[in-house]
Formats: structure tokens, C-alpha cells, sequence
């Protein structure tokens, strides 16, 4: 029987759920249970900055917010990750899990430069001020909903 997920990844998720309330001092960045990295907030302030502007449905009505971080292209980058042929890019998915296990899934293809290049960034910051706890945030400029802007990420794996 094949598991949906690396069991590493279970592991991981449970990791984070034994310390609630705290705030992420790194993300795992990983291509798979052998190769992982980690990344600090440090690292991805470090990054050139991007503002985006987001208006999104909520299931308390539209959220409207200006967002501030760096893009996940780039965090992809530092890490190595997204080196070699750009058209392997487009058979490949980043899932981006947030320290309450919620995952969301966005195509290689759609943030590399050389397909589609969308803006989603990887933010510290919520209209000028510092998100709560230095945690970051996934967010997908675009999206009608909010579904896939993760809260305190925890994990970018590419797959």
C-alpha cells in the first residue's frame, strides 16, 4: 500500500503540532525525506522584497491586505532547488504546509519565470507591519479565495 505522503513528512507535521503556539523559527525546505534545508526569516528578508496587493474571499467576506516578502522563486533559488532545465519545471508541484498541517499545492510552472512568472511571495509583512511571531505566510496573488495563502509555513517541499 502506497502512503499519500513521505512518512517524514507525518513525522514533521507532528513535530509541529506538539509545540502550538510557537512561532516558526525556520522553514524545511525539501525535494524529498533525504535532501532537506532549512531556511530562517533572516535568510528570506535577506531576499529582494516585493509588495503585492491581495483581495481575497474569506469565509468571514473580503479580505483586502498589502503583503511584503520575498518571492518563493527566489526561496526556491537560494536553496538550489530549482536549478537545470527549465521545461523538467512544469512536471513539478511545491506544497506548502503551515505549522496547523493545512497544505496547499502550486505548480512549478506557474512561479518560474519562464512560464508563467505569478508574483506569489513568501511574506513577513501585512500592511507595513511585522507578521505575528516572525511567522511568514504564502501568498498567491490572483486567487479569488484565500485557499492557498498558508499561514506560519512550516515546509516547502517541491515534488
Amino acid at each position: 500500500m502506497r502512503l499519500p505522503c513521505p512518512l517524514g513528512v507525518l513525522a514533521a507535521a507532528w513535530l509541529v503540532y506538539q509545540t502550538p503556539g510557537a512561532a516558526a523559527q525556520s522553514v524545511v525546505i525539501a525535494q524529498s525525506v533525504e535532501q532537506t534545508q532549512t531556511i530562517d526569516l533572516a535568510a528570506v528578508q535577506a531576499l529582494p522584497q516585493v509588495d503585492t496587493h491581495m483581495s481575497m474571499l474569506t469565509g468571514h467576506g473580503t479580505v483586502q491586505a498589502t503583503y511584503r516578502g520575498a518571492l518563493l522563486w527566489a526561496v526556491l533559488e537560494k536553496v538550489g532547488l530549482v536549478s537545470g532545465d527549465p521545461r523538467s519545471h512544469v512536471r513539478r508541484v511545491v506544497m506548502v504546509t503551515g505549522r496547523d498541517g493545512y497544505t496547499a499545492a502550486l505548480a512549478l510552472g506557474e512561479i518560474d519565470p519562464e512560464f508563467e512568472g505569478k508574483q506569489v511571495i513568501v511574506a513577513d509583512q501585512q500592511d507595513g507591519q511585522a507578521l505575528k511571531g516572525g511567522e511568514l505566510r504564502l501568498v498567491v496573488p490572483g486567487d479569488k479565495r484565500g485557499g492557498r495563502s498558508v499561514r506560519d509555513i512550516v515546509r516547502i517541499e517541491l515534488r
